[in-house]
């Protein structure tokens, strides 16, 4: 039986009649106008003043996880990939921290590894011009991402108590951000329950369809007890993914998150 999930045309009294998630003019393959501009040659500088002037995110991914510079690599377009590249240099140099840490929690996978186009380091870039936040951070970022790493297995493999353990770490509530998908398809309902009613801010977060948590759960068999839940915590009915769909739209169109979910049994 369905899940008492409100109509669209029935919102909560507290929440907006339409409330779309953030999509920064992506298409509904969450691809963005910097994935269209990579797949073709440019003038130099012309992507980072793309980038610049339509503060358009280089970390969002498409429908098949690929970033823009992804896309400029698979469209053999590596002088693209090296000007994004040059764009975080530009930020190591100007002290951005606030853009990288966003970067490193959107899982933005190409910080460490980018250098300047003489050979200097990101490290020895940050070290140069005197930014010691940025050189600590840069030296955080491993094991940052090991411990994200570690967390998403815990919730793969269902150990509740690593699970709390790792959240309770200094970057315990940057870790968690979008973590609730995998214990969603996991249809475990303690570390659910446990990641939404402490997180309750990556209960709005979308993954790269701007599919939340509680779209993912309409898909799942455990479809009453996890929504419940999620709901409780302040989940929103009425939030739409990149597609224009709300969460009660893969109750009856399931395939979508079943997929998801076997992919991440196997």
């Amino acid at each position: 039986m369905e899940p008492n999930v409100r109509e669209e045309s029935q919102p909560s009294p507290d929440e907006p009649d339409m409330i779309s998630a953030p999509s920064d003019d992506r298409d509904e393959h969450g691809q963005s106008m910097l994935h269209f501009a990579c797949a073709r040659s440019h003038g130099r500088n012309a992507l980072i003043q793309l980038i610049e002037e339509s503060g358009t995110n280089i970390t969002y991914r498409d429908e098949l996880y690929r970033t823009a510079r992804d896309v400029a690599l698979q469209a053999t377009q590596p002088d693209n990939a090296k000007e994004i590249d040059r764009y975080v240099i530009g930020l190591v140099a100007k002290g951005d921290l606030e853009a990288l840490n966003s970067m490193l929690l959107e899982g933005y996978d190409h910080i460490m590894d980018v250098a300047a186009p003489d050979g200097t380091t990101i490290e020895q870039v940050a070290s140069s011009r005197g930014h010691q936040d940025i050189v600590r951070f840069l030296e955080g970022i491993r094991n940052f991402e090991e411990n994200r790493e570690n967390l998403l297995s815990a919730i793969r493999q269902k150990k509740f108590e690593a699970v709390v353990n790792l959240t309770k770490l200094p970057d315990g509530a940057k870790l968690v951000r979008a973590k609730n998908y995998y214990a969603v398809l996991m249809e475990n309902e303690d570390i659910v329950d446990y990641l939404a009613s402490n997180f309750k801010a990556a209960l709005k977060i979308g993954d790269n369809l701007d599919r939340t948590p509680l779209h993912y759960a309409m898909g799942v068999s455990n479809v009453e007890a996890l929504s419940r839940i999620l709901i409780k915590n302040g989940a929103k009915r009425v939030l739409k993914d990149l597609k224009g769909r709300q969460p009660s739209y893969y109750f009856m169109n399931k395939a979508d998150v079943l997929r998801l979910q076997e992919e991440e049994k196997e």
